[in-house]
Formats: C-alpha cells, structure tokens, sequence
C-alpha cells in the first residue's frame, strides 16, 4: 500500500472520528441552550462527512477502472446480493404486543410505575424489544441457511 493511500485511510478515519463525535456533541449543545455551538458542531459534521464521502466515491472509481483494464477472465466475480430482510407484519405485531404486556406487567408490578410512564416506557421497549427479535430470528435463520444453495431468483 502507498504512503498516500495510508494517510488518506488514516484521515478519512479520523475524519468518522470527528463526525461522530459532533454527532454526539449537537444535542447535548441544544439542551445546553448553545445553539451557536450545535451550528457549528453541525457544520463539522456536514465537512466531515462530504469529506469521507468524496474519499470513500475516488477510492470506488479507482478500483472500479483497475478491475476494467483487466482482461475479462481476471476480473473479481461479482456476488449477487442477497435479498433484503423483510419483515412480516403478523408477526412483528405479535412480538410487539407480547413484549409490551411483559415489559408492561414488570412496571407495573416489580418496579411501581403509574399507568403514564408506564405506557410510555412499555411502548417504546416494547417497540425496540420486538425490533431486535424479528431481526434476530431472520438472522439466524440466514446465518443457518445454506450458503450453497441456489439463489431463489
């Protein structure tokens, strides 16, 4: 790897650094009330990411035009993407509500909330909580799956 290709992945990773951090940075700005700050923290942001963007498209082309210049029988196979995780609605339904009434009961019953926050906060966990089991369910079953098996296209 050349030494313009390392600094150029060491700024373009320094430069994430930075936006996630002013990402971070712009709420705790606006509930401060600093509002000149969470521009400018905004405007960090907006540099960096147009930087690592406008990196991240130059380093595609390159490759893109080395991998053309290639003879046809030594370029990189493409992979065929898979399909995208769908989720089924019955089914997300069902998760949601089971986790609400979990998340809802434990609330109530262990930890003493009102019926307000209670709502509330079952709602949204529940939201979350059915979220991360849909998507684990259809992962696993994609990581199980067989990777050799024809594509259903």
């Amino acid at each position: 790897m050349s030494a313009r290709r390392t600094v150029t992945i060491l700024l373009a990773t320094v430069a994430a650094i930075i936006a996630v951090l002013a990402l971070l940075l712009i709420p705790v700005s606006i509930a401060l009330g600093r509002y000149a700050n969470a521009l400018g923290e905004f405007l960090v942001l907006a540099v960096c990411v147009g930087y690592v963007a406008r990196v991240m498209r130059a380093d595609r082309r390159r490759r893109r035009e080395a991998e053309a210049a290639l003879p046809p029988e030594r370029r990189p196979e493409r992979r065929v993407p898979r399909r995208p995780i769908t989720f089924q609605f019955r089914e997300t339904l069902f998760a949601f509500l089971v986790w609400f009434v979990l998340v809802a009961g434990f609330n109530a019953l262990v930890v003493g909330l009102g019926p307000i926050p209670n709502v509330g906060i079952a709602v949204f966990a529940a939201f979350m909580l059915a979220t991360l089991t849909v998507t684990g369910r259809h992962m696993m079953f994609r990581l199980t799956a067989e990777e050799d098996a024809p594509s259903e296209r």
